[in-house]
């Protein structure tokens, strides 16, 4: 019996130095899946900051500066709940890059930004307020996502190159 509880405790050492250990390899990886992330979305950057004054503007979650300008944590309210996404936008504020991070809109609708180049591509290279139904086309059947995520981009491109968010950018 003592034998047995032994090589229970022993085990458990084991797993948790694993889990320790593997934790800290997790943490690293995800930041350099983040530093890339960042990278891909405004290209020509390597290193980035992390910015203090993101509480401004309500969809900043968090801003990172960089030489060519900011990649942009945006946090906007769908039709399901919150929208999630990086932008990458340079210091004239031109869109160079977005994605959608996280979501939990509906499957076949609002969910469709997470994959639909043709509607993400329109807010590439430009720096023009966008304006859903003017130009920039709905999801199909998902206009409240789709203004949600023409709220976040605005909201990053008054960010980057401070313009006041109050003006009706992202009205």
């Amino acid at each position: 019996m003592k034998k047995i509880v032994i090589s229970i405790l022993v085990a458990a050492l084991i797993l948790f130095g694993a889990s320790y250990a593997l934790n800290g390899i997790a943490s690293k990886n995800a930041q350099k899946e983040h530093l890339w992330l960042m990278q891909t979305l405004l290209p020509g950057s390597e290193t980035f900051i992390l910015q203090e004054d993101t509480d401004d503007i309500e969809q900043i979650w968090a801003a990172y500066k960089s030489d060519a300008g900011f990649v942009v944590e945006t946090v906007t309210n769908g039709y399901a709940g919150q929208i999630i996404m990086l932008i990458g936008v340079t210091n004239e504020g031109m869109v160079t890059g977005l994605v959608v991070r996280d979501m939990n809109e509906t499957l076949s609708l609002g969910r469709e930004a997470l994959n639909d180049h043709h509607f993400l591509s329109q807010f590439l290279n430009s720096s023009d307020e966008f304006i859903v139904g003017e130009n920039v086309d709905a999801l199909s059947g998902a206009t409240v996502t789709s203004r949600a995520i023409a709220t976040a981009v605005n909201a990053a491109v008054s960010y980057a190159t401070g313009a006041d968010i109050d003006s009706g950018a992202t009205s």
